[in-house]
């Protein structure tokens, strides 16, 4: 009972938004709404009028967002040590530099890329988006974009999602597979047991995950039921009874806001700020298809005894008796709208709809008529990123509760190497039982806002080292050039390179490079001071021979 008063009060909070996310679905991106009225009226044409530059405007921005932050074949970010100063080791970069890679390859081997666009359109329409993480019984990442009006969540004390209720539907036919036959309602057994309901007929369930109270110490041999959260799926639509409970170690939902203010969970949607313009929009469009319509088939005064006597075909004639002659009947009427009035109007409101996703912005460069200096493109890029740098910014904050589950995932899997691993990933017990906790590392991204940051290093540490060689020229004095240390900065302008890390030595194979360096410049040394002793004694022997008498 205590799940489904939780779940019923989160799906009532949902509800509560869905006015909203109706109207951005049936102005701004229908197929969505379609799909929806297809689920529950499936004999009912879809004909609402949509505003096709806010759509264009919607998937513009969200190509940009596949590009500024998790663009397809690039390292968008990159995992790191938690440990500073002395406490760091070396060798452990080179493990979380390869564990990068790994977690790039899985990526790219799952279908994470087409549903992170699917999670951008519904994140920039609804303000809100949904994406779930598992992995497939062939060791393989699977990613599920959750539709915005079927889920709602609630915050923990850090400002991120930590419970979540969401409803789906399945054939019984695609329960039986997810739960096994047994564990469900009569109801669906009998939908399953008639071949012609087994594939058609849905049913509604839902998934609860919450965080428990009193969890098991452990990252792998726990038992599910004793997990840090609990997973719930209940049958919703029949008699609301538990049909499997389970758990994870990780919250397996990431919900990213477009922007969040005060203690509402979801977030603001950059269309809510245009309705009025996309509604003016849409009737402006109709009064000029009207006025076009009027100039090609202009209104027509005729009189009374005229009608069907008036050719309208091209080079068609019209013969008029002499009272309707002096009346100057049939003629024009009331054609005189301004048509290039309303086109203003409709361009004004449409450039608001365009800035409200960012569109100059993210087109300055396209739009510019000469060639640019590469300054200049890296100024304009700059600016695009300043604009849209606080949503951007608060997507990848919670971006992290998705690299973190993707991360234990692989790491329970075996995908990252066992040699050389950080001993900081690993929490064992105080009770000296052999089970542990997995620490997440830190999390670094590499996207155009971030390189737009190290770009700015980059340029204060170039500049830095020219003063500091041009001082050192001059007087001879190393003081400044010693104090930094070339080569942790030369795997800083590597690493943010975006280069492969396997063409970039290990700390062990640079450690023995310096211990055959250091070899050979004791052996020159030797040599030098062997060379050094044998000429002094030749020299020594030289002067006894001159000073004897002959």
């Amino acid at each position: 009972m205590d799940y489904i008063k939780t779940s019923e009060a989160l799906i009532a909070e949902m509800q509560t938004h869905t006015d909203e996310w109706d109207w951005l679905r049936k102005h701004i991106l229908p197929r969505s709404q379609a799909n929806a009225d297809q689920e529950q009226h499936p004999t009912t044409p879809f004909l609402r009028r949509h505003s096709t530059v806010a759509c264009d405007s919607l998937h513009t921005f969200a190509g940009a967002c596949m590009m500024y932050i998790t663009p397809a074949g690039q390292k968008w970010f990159a995992l790191k040590s938690d440990k500073k100063g002395k406490n760091k080791r070396a060798i452990y970069d080179d493990w979380f530099a390869k564990a990068t890679e790994i977690t790039h390859e899985q990526l790219g081997k799952s279908n994470f890329y087409t549903a992170i666009h699917e999670l951008y359109l519904d994140w920039a329409l609804t303000g809100v988006g949904c994406l779930f993480t598992e992995k497939l019984p062939d060791a393989t990442l699977n990613f599920t974009h959750i539709p915005t009006g079927t889920y709602s969540a609630s915050e923990g004390q850090n400002g991120k999602a930590d419970t979540l209720a969401r409803l789906f539907k399945r054939t019984a036919h695609q329960a039986v597979q997810q739960f096994g036959y047994n564990k469900l309602p009569q109801k669906i057994r009998d939908a399953y047991d008639d071949d012609k309901r087994r594939y058609t007929e849905k049913h509604q369930y839902l998934h609860l995950v919450l965080p428990r109270t009193n969890p098991h110490f452990g990252h792998d041999l726990i038992n599910p039921l004793k997990m840090k959260w609990a997973s719930v799926y209940i049958a919703w639509d029949t008699d609301k009874t538990i049909i499997e409970e389970s758990g994870y170690n990780e919250f397996p939902y990431f919900t990213p806001r477009f922007l969040k203010f005060g203690e509402n969970f979801f977030g603001t949607a950059p269309g809510s700020n245009v309705k009025e313009e996309i509604e003016a929009c849409l009737k402006l469009e109709r009064i000029m298809d009207t006025l076009g319509e009027i100039a090609a088939f202009p209104r027509l005064i005729t009189l009374a005894e005229q009608v069907g006597e008036i050719d309208m075909r091209a080079g068609g004639k019209t013969v008029v008796k002499p009272q309707a002659a002096q009346l100057q009947l049939p003629r024009e009427w009331a054609t005189s709208g301004r048509y290039d009035i309303g086109k203003d109007r409709i361009a004004d409101k449409e450039e608001k709809i365009r800035q409200a996703y960012f569109i100059p912005f993210l087109r300055v460069i396209s739009n510019i008529d000469r060639q640019m200096t590469a300054t200049e493109v890296i100024a304009r890029q700059e600016e695009q990123v300043t604009a849209i740098t606080p949503s951007m910014t608060l997507f990848m904050s919670e971006c992290n509760t998705l690299i973190h589950r993707i991360f234990s995932i692989l790491f329970r899997l075996g995908k990252y190497p066992t040699q050389d691993m950080p001993d900081e990933l690993i929490v064992r017990d105080q009770g000296g039982s052999e089970n542990y906790e997995l620490k997440i590392p830190e999390i670094s991204y590499l996207g155009k806002i971030n390189q737009a940051i190290q770009r700015a290093q980059r340029a204060g540490g170039d500049s830095y080292i020219q003063n500091a060689l041009a001082y050192t020229q001059a007087t001879q004095d190393p003081s400044m050039i010693e104090i930094i240390n070339i080569r942790k900065y030369a795997r800083f302008l590597y690493e943010n390179s975006g280069a492969p890390m396997d063409c970039m030595r290990t700390e062990t194979e640079l450690q023995q490079i310096d211990q055959q360096r250091q070899t050979a410049t004791d052996q020159q040394a030797q040599l030098e001071a062997i060379q050094t002793a044998a000429k002094a004694n030749k020299d020594i022997a030289t002067a006894q021979k001159q000073t004897q008498p002959a």
